[in-house]
Formats: structure tokens, sequence, C-alpha cells
């Protein structure tokens, strides 16, 4: 049996994979078995922000197998206290929790939240959540999901969660003032999987003033926009407004599994030992690459460089709207995360064509198509994509 046969065989049917067998990546190009190149903008779902087979992280994690691969944490060790410190220094954040994915740190985060209301601010256990939003697929996430096509077949989800509209801060005051049944508010600072739906500043600094005023547990899910992908350190800094408790993870060790709940001490005090744990989570060979990952984007000019990208893919998206006005209903990109939406065109029937072409593309919703290239992606490789999207919509006319 071939690769694809195998997994067919005795991989639960649980993705639908395109029909490619990829097997090495140089850069922000990936290579399958058949030695066909693809220039990568989905980066493994918004993981691989530095590429593949990047020096430093390689380095990192050749010197760390030599040492140790995990040890529990009953133990101190030098990788966690080291990247603790740079999360918390570069950011609101007094503490961390390391965990070993998006949707566990949005479970932790949950946790938290619940237990310093219990225990301080005594509301209730109810948190509001936001309509086509998404925060992973174990069940407290699931249930935080405002997206009922993830649901279904799942129900009866966790009891708790309400789902109001995006940007909507009047629906989140009335629950929140309608008295102290809720204890959090979860919210993306930017929808990705939701379509690239972007915050507006006035309404982050609405939740923000109405959450610090009755003591209700502001979470910003940065699991996806965090870390350099918006062209800032972390997604709510361009928002003007800090969160209680934040989520991260995906590319935060260069493509190793990883995820983080960093927290105010005012909040983070609520968990004690035995509340809340991980066996795999801060493992020190996975922390020691998270290390060096985090080092790489902050080295002067990366963020500008990211920034600038950003700009040069807005430029390039604004002429292909132009291009298609008929074809374009939208575009979105706040840093190197975009979104062309389509008023009829199928996203996945247009991402199948880009792969074909060479270009690994993510469609989310049905006419929403995302780019979310490494942030070391070149203009000439932005250029090659956007001249192939052209041909295809030609195609479409």
């Amino acid at each position: 049996m071939n690769i694809k046969e195998l997994t067919n065989k005795y991989i639960m049917n649980t993705y639908g994979r395109f029909d490619i067998t990829l097997v090495k990546g140089e850069g922000c190009i990936l290579y399958d078995e058949n030695g066909k190149s693809y220039i990568d903008f989905a980066s493994g779902i918004a993981v691989n922000s530095l590429g593949y087979n990047n020096p430093a992280l390689n380095a990192a994690l050749i010197d760390q197998l030599g040492k140790l691969i995990h040890v529990s944490n009953y133990f101190y060790t030098e990788p966690q206290a080291f990247l603790a410190e740079k999360l918390c220094k570069n950011s609101f954040a007094d503490k961390v929790f390391f965990c070993n994915s998006g949707a566990e740190s949005i479970e932790g985060a949950i946790k938290l939240a619940r237990i310093y209301a219990k225990k301080f601010s005594k509301r209730g256990y109810k948190i509001i959540s936001m309509k086509n939003s998404f925060h992973g697929r174990t069940f407290g996430a699931l249930s935080a999901t405002g997206q009922d096509k993830y649901h279904r077949g799942f129900e009866p989800l966790l009891d708790g969660f309400t789902h109001v509209e995006f940007n909507d801060s009047n629906a989140v005051a009335e629950l929140i003032n309608s008295g102290g049944e809720y204890c959090a508010v979860i919210v993306e600072p930017v929808q990705g999987e939701g379509g690239v739906n972007i915050s507006d500043k006035g309404y982050m600094r609405i939740l923000r003033d109405l959450t610090a005023k009755n003591d209700v547990v502001l979470i910003f899910d940065e699991v996806q926009v965090g870390l350099g992908r918006t062209g800032a350190l972390f997604a709510y800094m361009n928002f003007g407004v800090e969160p209680d408790v934040m989520t991260v993870a995906k590319p935060l060790a260069g493509g190793l599994p990883i995820g983080a709940v960093l927290a105010k001490d005012y909040v983070a005090r609520a968990f004690e030992p035995g509340n809340h744990a991980s066996t795999f989570g801060g493992s020190p060979l996975v922390l020691s690459v998270a290390n060096a990952f985090f080092d790489e984007i902050l080295k002067d000019g990366f963020m500008e460089n990211v920034l600038k990208s950003g700009e040069y893919t807005m430029h390039r998206l604004t002429e292909l709207k132009a291009e298609f006005p008929g074809l374009i209903k939208d575009i979105r990109t706040i840093g190197l995360i975009s979104a062309i939406e389509f008023y009829e065109l199928k996203a996945k029937d247009i991402a199948v064509k880009l792969t074909e072409n060479g270009f690994l593309t993510t469609a989310v919703q049905d006419r929403v198509l995302r780019l979310t290239p490494p942030l070391t992606i070149k203009e000439n490789e932005i250029d090659l994509l956007f001249l192939s999207i052209s041909e295809i919509l030609n195609d479409s006319k």
C-alpha cells in the first residue's frame, strides 16, 4: 500500500485531505513525494510562522534532544522558566500555564475564569462568546464556539455559554448588566476560522470597560492571531486594550504541540496545586524550540517586515478586487492574515485550483479564502500567488 492507502485504511476519517503527500519543506516552500513544490500560504493552519527547516529552531531542537525530552511538572526546568519570563515581560501577563494545544489553552482559560468567579468575584458560571467564533473542538472550547456546524452531532454541549453577535457591544452589555450570572467574556480579536473578521477598536474598548467595571474576566483567544500574525507581537496590541487572560498556541513552538494560558496575577491566583494540570504541558523539548521561536520574532526588524509584507498583501488584494468587482465581495487583512470573500464562487474550489498550481491556501467558510503565509514570506512569492488567483478568476468569469 502507498501512503494514501495506508492513511485511509488506518486513520479515522476526520480530515478532508488534499490529494498530496508532503515530504519536506524549506523556507516558505513545501515539496510532495513527486518533487512538486508548493508556496505555502496556509502555514499548517497558521502554525509554521517561520516557515520550514528554520536553522534556529532546528538547532534548539537538536541541542535539547541530548539533555531532556520530558520530565514531570513536579520539577523545575530551565525552558519553562525562560519562556514564561519572555511571555510575561513582553505582554500584559504576570503568570503562564503551559499545555499542548490551542483547544487545551481554551479549556484552561475557561476553568480559570470559573474558579476565579467562585473564589473571588462571586459571580455565576456563565460565559459570553461570539457568534461565528471558533475556539477549538474539545467540549469546553466547542461549547464556546459560535458556529452551529461544529456543534452538530455532539449535543448536548456544556451548559453556560451564550453567543452574541461579534462587534455588538450592546448585546454583551445587556447580558452583563442583567445580573451576576456571567463570569467571563471570551473573544477573538480577529476571528480567523470565522472568515478574518476584525474587531472594531471601539468595541474592544467597551468590552474592556464593561468587564473591568463588573469584575468579569476578559479572555482574548489569540491562538491563531497572536505571536506576530497581525503585525504586532500580540493581536490585542492593535486595539489599545489588555485582557485579563489570553490564550496562545499554534506558532509558538514552530510546529511542535504547545499551548499557553497567560493571565494577570489577580486572576491567576485562583489556581492552586491540583486545580489544573497537563502531563506533557511545558515539555523541555517543546519549550526549548518555543524559546528559539520567540527570540526570532523579537529580533530587530522582524515585526516591521511582517507589517511591510502585510501592506504589500493589502495592495495586491485591492488590485485584485478592482480587477474582479463582480466576483469579489470583500477583502480583509491585518498583518499577514487575509481573506478574500466571493459573491458566488466556492472558496474550496479556488483552494483546490490553487493547489494544482502550486499554492497552499485555506477555505474557511463557504465563500472565504484565507491567506496565512509564514511571516517570512517574500514579495515575489506573494506576486506569484496573486498571478495564479487572477488566472483562476479570469477562467471563472
